[in-house]
């Protein structure tokens, strides 16, 4: 009986110490993922410890303070990024161009965003779209594989990086991947016309507040891919983008895709792209350099005229 009063006094003074680190890791400055995870666990093993019957409880203290002990691991990796986190320098401010507008110019990277749908549990096809993205799984290579542009929205969800260049009347965007471009005005002038559907479309940008918010249309109906996994669009597809950097070393996408011709409901999708480090930058990307699959690839995705397919 004693040496289950000296384990339950463990408990609480482990319990109460525990409960107590808790409170401070979750105070709004320490920013750290997981702990609801570590707060449901305290409770859990806390119901788990009680014992009526302290005679059989010999197992049931062993196990509980084996998951303790994990516990009492994982807090102090997070007091580890806490600390970490509470020395973390202060992010360096958003910079500005000689019009007072936000600078997103530089060299910039994320990883892969692998399901842009996720957000709105989509994709949601319409009949043609269904059709045309069975056509994609089945008898359509992937247009990267000849060497096609990715254009937009799919360069947005790509891994590859990328570089801005923005002056008061334009702004540029220099890819990696296929060593492409796209270029169009953030001034508020009119949207080009009597230009050719294109894979990066027709686009025109303006400011609210410190976001840049760009307009695409007129994009190319066939031989593209909404995203890597084959989702179709077509020529009636409708991108907006909001661009805000947050601060130096953070730039902010989000992009909200309309496409009636293929689905039923836009969705919209967002990630966070860092900056590059000092001497890193987007290098050649010559798509069709040593392709040893070249000759395997296939007439490519879409035609135009097909059934279904844009």
């Amino acid at each position: 009986m004693k040496g289950i009063c000296k384990e339950a006094g463990l408990f609480r003074k482990t319990w109460h110490e525990l409960t107590r680190k808790l409170a401070y890791f979750q105070k709004p400055d320490t920013n750290l993922q997981g702990i609801s995870v570590i707060s449901k666990s305290l409770a859990r093993i806390r119901k788990e410890a009680w014992c009526p019957h302290p005679a059989g409880c010999g197992a049931r203290r062993i196990i509980v303070r084996m998951k303790f002990l994990n516990l009492c691991v994982c807090l102090g990796i997070a007091a580890a990024l806490g600390n970490a986190q509470a020395n973390k320098p202060p992010a360096k401010p958003t910079p500005r161009t000689a019009d007072g507008h936000p600078d997103l110019s530089g060299f910039w990277r994320g990883p892969l965003l692998h399901n842009m749908f996720e957000a709105s549990g989509g994709p949601h096809f319409t009949p043609a779209g269904k059709a045309a993205y069975e056509y994609n799984m089945t008898k359509s290579e992937n247009p990267e594989g000849l060497c096609l542009f990715a254009g937009v929205p799919r360069a947005s969800i790509s891994g590859v990086p990328f570089e801005i260049v923005q002056s008061s009347h334009r702004i540029g965007f220099l890819y990696e991947l296929m060593t492409t471009w796209r270029s169009f005005p953030i001034d508020g002038s009119p949207r080009a016309t009597n230009v050719p559907d294109s894979f990066f479309g027709n686009a025109v940008g303006h400011w609210e507040g410190d976001t840049l918010v760009v307009d695409v249309v007129g994009f190319k109906d066939y031989l593209t891919w909404a995203d890597d996994d084959a989702h179709p669009h077509s020529d009636q597809m409708h991108v907006v983008e909001k661009w805000t950097r947050m601060d130096f070393d953070h730039l902010a996408h989000e992009a909200t895709v309309e496409d009636p011709k293929f689905y039923t409901q836009p969705w919209t999708f967002k990630r966070v792209f860092t900056l590059m480090p000092a001497g890193q930058q987007p290098m050649e990307y010559a798509c069709d350099e040593n392709n040893r699959d070249r000759s395997h690839l296939g007439a490519g995705p879409q035609v135009p005229g097909r059934v279904g397919v844009n």
